[in-house]
């Protein structure tokens, strides 16, 4: 089982005035092109941490698969919502994938290529951190194994969990993508146009 836990909780200071995630792409707000494709992967559930339930994206509903989160740290940093995605998981999770919710590039089939390949590795290393790259680059969304959660949970340091990859360089697996998606967010201006041009 993997949890997909995405992170909608962000104040998108760099876009402007403009919340990032409910500019349009495609005719559709980019969180739902996200939380679409990430419904459709083969995760076992989906947790979709907000700072608020304002803007009714699931009405705060809960259901067996699907439910949503409400961070009222999300100012601290992106750790917050990590940690309150983390603790709502359900406890029959393998892992954690930690997605962005500004990443609208990201198919069903990327998803499902980093949990299959996490799939495999958790049979013969428990700690798997599963790292997807694209021409050597870091991206997203990153998996780690659920023997990791008390360390999410305590984790200090706000502006995410690279630290925790860093101390067990031992267990990471770089999965090399075919495409650039797991790159492409959407963090400032000029980020959406190149996107929507």
């Amino acid at each position: 089982m993997v949890s997909a836990i995405l992170l909608a909780a962000g104040e998108s200071k760099r876009m402007g005035e403009q919340d990032k995630l409910f500019l349009k792409y495609k005719g559709n707000w980019i969180v739902n092109h996200v939380m679409q494709n990430l419904w459709a992967s083969k995760k076992s559930e989906l947790v979709i941490v907000m700072n608020n339930n304002d803007n009714n994206l699931l009405n705060g509903e809960r259901s067996e698969e699907i439910q949503v989160v409400v961070n009222p740290n999300y100012k601290k940093g992106m750790t917050t919502s990590i940690q309150a995605g983390v603790e709502a998981a359900s406890d029959k999770a393998a892992g954690y994938m930690i997605c962005l919710a500004d990443q609208p590039l990201m198919k069903k089939e990327d998803y499902n290529e980093i949990i299959e390949r996490f799939e495999l590795l958790i049979k013969h290393d428990v700690k798997s951190i599963v790292v997807p790259m694209h021409n050597g680059i870091k991206g997203n969304p990153v998996i780690f194994s659920s023997a990791y959660r008390d360390a999410i949970l305590n984790h200090q340091d706000m502006e995410g969990c690279k630290q925790i990859v860093q101390n067990n360089k031992q267990h990471v697996y770089r999965l090399e993508m075919s495409n650039d998606h797991v790159l492409r967010d959407v963090d400032t201006p000029e980020d959406y146009e190149r996107l929507v041009s």
